[in-house]
């Protein structure tokens, strides 16, 4: 004989592990501002110097849909977590897919407000399409440098 199990009891089931599946796995955005939170930590503790070359080396700075950059206010790359190549070279006139200048409207943030966050189209690390991001943007204290991390929907 088989066992029928109550609708209630199976929408339940499925409500509870529709619940937990958000907690198993943070919020692209979330995890976006703790990466930014992580980076701006070690700039404190080793220095922008030290931490730079860490962002650089990738490792836990970088997922398959977010990843790190940090800045100098004149648009020069100091660190890109995804693309070696990028450091030392300047930015500042870079536009992205809609023609957008996000690394200049980054800067202005940065200086403005100290943080906030700049909705750009560029290209995705994993798949090398265009996509829609989000480049959550702060000043490092006492530096001409904001530190952005980029998160891709």
């Amino acid at each position: 004989m088989h066992a029928i199990t109550p609708r209630w009891m199976t929408l339940a089931v499925a409500t509870a592990l529709a619940a937990t599946a958000g907690v198993a796995r943070a919020e692209p955005p979330d995890e976006a501002r703790t990466l930014l939170d992580g980076a701006l930590a070690e700039i404190r503790a080793q220095g922008l110097d030290k931490a730079v070359k860490g962002f650089n080396a990738g490792g836990k700075w970088k997922t398959d849909r977010l990843y790190l950059v940090a800045v100098q206010m004149d648009g020069t790359v100091l660190a890109n977590s995804v693309n070696g190549k990028l450091p030392g070279h300047n930015m500042l006139d870079a536009r992205d897919a809609n023609g957008r200048p996000f690394v200049k409207d980054a800067i202005q943030v940065a200086k403005t407000s100290g943080s906030g966050q700049v909705d750009l189209r560029w290209g995705h690390p994993a798949t090398r399409r265009l996509s829609d991001a989000t480049m959550f943007v702060r000043r490092v204290p006492d530096q001409d440098v904001y530190v952005g991390s980029l998160v891709f929907k």
